[in-house]
């Protein structure tokens, strides 16, 4: 069974599944989107897929299971190539691949995952094919996907601090206070408290 859950970003609500899919290159990159916001809130992520080859091409449709101490199990799915926000960069075939083993290994299980394949951080692939292959792949879990805009690093820091300006004329001992903050305030776009 599927369930699409529309503009609510995962991160906030991965301790409540036993398992997490997130989709990523080959090129060992969890530097944006909610790839970033899992290495950031579980260091061990970026340990375990560092471990691995750095662009090898045997890893494609392939997945790394790394069992958190304390979070849920995370699946790595290597479903793209280099990432680039201009053209499709998934591999359709790898995407089959990944959710078909995740089907068959995590059997029975509560799992949710971002849109896989959709973002410029995992694919670029097309909403509607990709849909297709997870409802086709995912008869033996209980998967929920969240479909939410993921953000380059920069540009989600940069919206952050941007609501912050007004508060320069209205404010100006809380705009510095918040700034003697920021790097907590920052952090917490990234992992829940």
């Amino acid at each position: 069974m599927v369930t699409i859950i529309e503009g609510k970003d995962l991160i906030w609500e991965v301790d409540n599944y036993d398992v997490i899919l997130i989709g990523t290159s080959i090129y060992n990159l969890l530097t944006q989107g909610f790839q970033s916001k899992m290495a950031v809130k579980y260091p061990e992520l970026v340990t375990a897929n560092n471990q691995t080859p750095y662009a090898d091409n045997r890893k494609m449709g392939k997945r790394l299971t790394v069992e958190l101490d304390n979070g849920p199990t995370v699946s790595l799915m290597y479903i793209c190539g280099y990432p680039h926000s201009k053209r499709v960069f998934l591999d359709y075939d790898a995407l089959e691949n990944c959710m078909a083993t995740a089907n068959a290994e995590f059997k029975g299980k509560r799992v949710a995952c971002p849109f896989l394949g959709t973002s410029c951080f995992d694919g670029n692939g097309d909403r509607g094919k990709c849909m297709d292959i997870i409802k086709r792949k995912s008869d033996k879990i209980d998967l929920t996907v969240y479909d939410f805009p993921q953000y380059n690093r920069r540009v989600e820091i940069a919206q952050v601090l941007s609501k912050w300006n007004p508060l320069k004329k209205s404010d100006p001992r809380r705009y510095e206070e918040l700034l003697s903050h920021r790097d907590e305030i920052i952090a917490k776009l990234y992992l829940k408290h």
